[in-house]
């Protein structure tokens, strides 16, 4: 399944110019980004701290999400971009193994970006919460999902092309919204977020964010995660 997975990401990553780097596929060993990557003491010591959760989100998603692969240092504290404060945000990028379909290319492009999100970003939310020791520090402002699939109709082009949701969210608006206590519309309100259609930037399309239980619920033919591994999404 890995290998499979591999073979997908280098085949079908765009090179977009997007927020943080140019997206390089990643294996397992670097889907952390490294602490000499970051440019402030704040995020060297958020990184230096939370290691541990760092690893462990990693591991979740290797094991648990197996049609997922990890943007290389996908996994880390990050900014949004034009951030003029420090503020740091527990970041994952995943790269979704999305194959043609044509009810989903037929779809606007707000309304794959909405599909996708709430698919695969409300569960890495959840995943995120789950993670009590990064919840509980003041010094991260909140969690931010960068979620990449194929756009429909590139998948046969010489360089296909990927679109990208980048969002960013507050720990009070995240915690509220996967606790029910803060709506769907409020939730996408208080958001930041952009959609990219490859390297161009598409702004803040409408977003809708709807139930989708189909990462806690699919099962992978012939697969199954070590004993002792623990899904939380």
């Amino acid at each position: 399944m890995r290998h499979t997975m591999s073979r997908f990401v280098v085949r079908r990553l765009a090179a977009l110019a997007l927020i943080f780097f140019v997206p390089v596929p990643s294996a397992a060993d670097d889907a952390i980004m490294s602490i000499d990557q970051y440019q402030t003491l704040k995020a060297r010591g958020l990184a230096t701290t939370h290691q541990g959760e760092l690893q462990k989100m990693r591991e979740e998603i290797y094991h648990c999400m197996p049609w997922v692969g990890v943007q290389k240092a996908g996994i880390g504290f990050r900014q949004p971009k034009g951030a003029v404060e420090d503020d740091r945000y527990l970041s994952v990028w995943i790269v979704i193994d999305q194959n043609e379909d044509a009810r989903f290319a037929a779809l606007p492009a707000e309304r794959r970006a909405s599909a996708m999100f709430s698919r695969y970003g409300t569960d890495l939310l959840r995943r995120m919460a789950s993670l009590q020791p990064v919840v509980a520090d003041a010094n991260v402002k909140g969690f931010s999902v960068v979620l990449s699939w194929l756009k429909p109709g590139t998948g046969s082009a010489v360089q296909p092309v990927n679109e990208t949701l980048a969002l960013f969210v507050d720990k009070p608006t995240a915690l509220g919204f996967l606790a029910k206590r803060v709506s769907a519309g409020e939730f996408t309100r208080r958001a930041k977020f952009t959609v990219f259609d490859g390297v161009q930037d598409m702004g803040r399309l409408p977003l809708e964010v709807w139930e989708d239980s189909f990462v806690r619920t699919y099962k992978v033919a012939n697969y199954e995660a070590p004993k002792g591994q623990r899904c939380s999404g």
